[in-house]
């Protein structure tokens, strides 16, 4: 069904932390097995060695606790992240594979806990040169969005944008997947994505949004130094209600019109695009 667009002819050139579950800290010694582990709402469960590695890297005051898989000893990458985490005065608790378990399935013998996230900087966003942004519209899957978070990392994206409902957070699946990327890109959750547009539009952000039905080619569409690109979910794209927020829609070239691009892949596309083009302008100048 087709959807009813208008694009705009022309315009103007922490949050609080949630109540934590439990006041004491899990541990193998008194979480009983059968109810499993429990651990603070607002701490994040970091599972991954490259995520892992990174959090020590970018705030390792932040973290809170340390588990490694009972028998850690006897692996050579859980005994290198074991001296790594010696080395930093942190104290290891070594719990069963049941407790690392509840945290991911895909553990790999490790979990962190930390209780800082980046926060995003709406005021150093507006009022940059240049900018790159992203908005997600309902990804509720956790692999595409630590993919997308990965790629926003290695683009230079100041931030991301969820909606607070139908969208997944930062699970520990998503920490593993973005290898990092959660500790370099800012990620707010909001019920409305109109005030925050509306004003990076007025400090002269361009919002565009990925979709099928876009007139323009985004290999067509010269992109400016200040951008925001709007994502659509896995199964449903863009809502009408954030189409109406974007300047453009934009489609991605594509030889058969029966399906459509993942969105962590559709992403990498446009942000690639993005920084070729603002290369070019570099060399160019």
């Amino acid at each position: 069904m087709k959807k009813n667009f208008r694009s705009p002819s022309s315009r103007p050139t922490n949050s609080p932390r949630s109540p934590a579950r439990s006041a004491g800290r899990p541990s193998a010694r008194s979480a009983p097995e059968a109810k499993g582990p429990n651990w603070p709402r607002d701490w994040r469960a970091i599972i991954g060695q490259h995520a892992i590695l990174e959090v020590f890297k970018v705030r390792p005051k932040s973290i809170k606790q340390v588990w490694l898989k009972q028998g850690w000893e006897s692996s050579q990458e859980l005994k290198e992240l074991g001296q790594e985490f010696k080395s930093r005065g942190l104290k290891i608790e070594a719990v069963p594979a049941a407790f690392l378990d509840k945290v991911s399935p895909s553990h790999q013998g490790a979990a962190v806990f930390s209780d800082q996230t980046p926060e995003l900087n709406w005021e150093a966003l507006k009022s940059q040169e240049k900018g790159l942004f992203l908005v997600l519209d309902g990804i509720e899957d956790p692999q595409n969005l630590g993919a997308i978070l990965r790629t926003a990392w290695l683009m230079g994206v100041a931030g991301v944008m969820t909606p607070e409902d139908r969208s997944v957070g930062l699970t520990s699946t998503v920490h593993k997947v973005a290898c990092g990327g959660v500790e370099h890109v800012p990620l707010e959750r909001t019920s409305n994505f109109s005030n925050p547009l509306e004003s990076l539009k007025k400090s002269g952000y361009w919002v565009f949004g990925l979709s099928h039905e876009g007139e323009r080619s985004l290999f067509d569409l010269q992109i400016p130094e200040k951008v925001v690109w709007c994502i659509g979910s896995e199964e449903k794209g863009l809502r009408s209600t954030t189409e109406r927020l974007c300047d453009e829609l934009v489609r991605i070239p594509q030889l058969s019109a029966a399906a459509s691009y993942n969105a962590s892949v559709a992403t990498a596309i446009a942000l690639t695009e993005t920084y070729r083009q603002q290369s070019q302008k570099k060399l160019s100048n």
